[in-house]
């Protein structure tokens, strides 16, 4: 097995290792904070519920409070221990952390020994830490896979691109005529976003022209049908993507069965050579660009449901 070296891949497993270590570091901080540490009464100075500027916008809160620790005054601006802050989606969330913590009034703070200015008020343990932890995680195994990955897997595999031959397997996919499933699949990718991006604009639109600050959203409201009808094109989408990797999946294999006898290992055992063909531009044959796109759409499927599990697990 040969390893390609690079500057680049050795730049970015260093980045990926050190995401990863900073978020392994901060949790072990929390942890440590959240084990043993000195309860002391401290004074809510003042509080703050921010939003961030830009398209993507999220929330983040601040409580201001003051203690004394071993006979030192001190000021701290944290409610969670550890220097990675969590950050919330919705502001009633948000706004939630915010309530026990009135300005002029006096509650708990939990002090660490070894960092006595870094007093927090809630004994507990975030999940911040492990989206560095997951993202360092994830450049370092690409990288590593693509270090050790053949230099050129998916090129010169035999198959010409006007090559006629056809094979009798793989015909039907779920029981579905392949190439009504490949329409279908193609058609659904085009709907769904469409109907999720009108979808979006509607409840944007009966949002701004609402009278009331907040609204009870039911199924049979008019936002409520508009967000409805958003998450079934989020997940038509899903649905979409995953008809079609199925089917450019079955294109794969009556690829490979057009090869000459010796074909080369098959890029999915190990990873590594799929890894390299979607890192790869330019030189791939007609076998590799579809091992390429069929690799790719099910890393956007795989991304797209860990986000939808993310959110779940994060709202909960």
């Amino acid at each position: 097995m040969a390893i390609t070296v690079t500057p680049i891949i050795l730049l970015t497993l260093a980045l990926g290792l050190g995401i990863a270590g900073y978020g392994g570091y901060d949790y072990v901080q929390q942890t440590d904070a959240v084990n043993n540490p000195v309860a002391v009464e401290t004074a809510v100075v003042e509080t703050e519920l921010s939003r961030s500027e830009g398209r993507r916008f999220y929330y983040r809160v601040r409580v201001e409070h003051t203690y004394e620790y071993q006979g030192d005054e001190y000021t701290s601006n944290q409610i969670f221990p550890g220097s990675t802050k969590p950050i919330y989606t919705v502001r009633d969330d948000a706004a939630q952390i915010l309530e026990p913590y009135e300005p002029n009034t006096t509650t708990t703070a939990y002090v660490a020994p070894d960092s006595p200015s870094r007093g927090f008020l809630k004994r507990q343990t975030t999940f911040a830490p492990f989206k560095f932890i997951g993202l360092g995680g994830f450049i370092t195994v690409l990288t590593t896979l693509h270090a050790i990955g053949a230099r050129n897997a998916g090129q010169n595999t035999g198959i010409g691109q006007t090559s006629k031959q056809e094979t009798s397997h793989h015909n039907t996919v779920f029981g579905v005529e392949r190439n009504t499933l490949c329409r279908g699949s193609k058609r659904l990718l085009l709907v769904t976003p469409i109907g999720f991006l009108i979808s979006l604009a509607s409840v944007v639109a009966l949002l701004l022209n609402s009278s009331t600050t907040t609204v009870q959203v039911r199924l049979t409201d008019p936002v409520g049908f508009a967000l409805l009808t958003a998450v079934l094109s989020i997940l038509g989408f899903i649905v979409g993507l995953i008809l079609y990797g199925s089917w450019s999946f079955t294109e794969y294999r009556r690829l490979r069965e057009r090869m000459p006898d010796q074909r080369p290992p098959s890029p999915f055992r190990p990873p590594s050579r799929l890894i390299t063909i979607l890192y790869t531009r330019d030189g791939l044959d007609a076998y590799g660009r579809r091992v390429k796109l069929t690799g790719f759409v099910f890393t956007v499927i795989g991304f797209l449901v860990g986000v939808i599990g993310f959110v779940l697990v994060t709202a909960g």
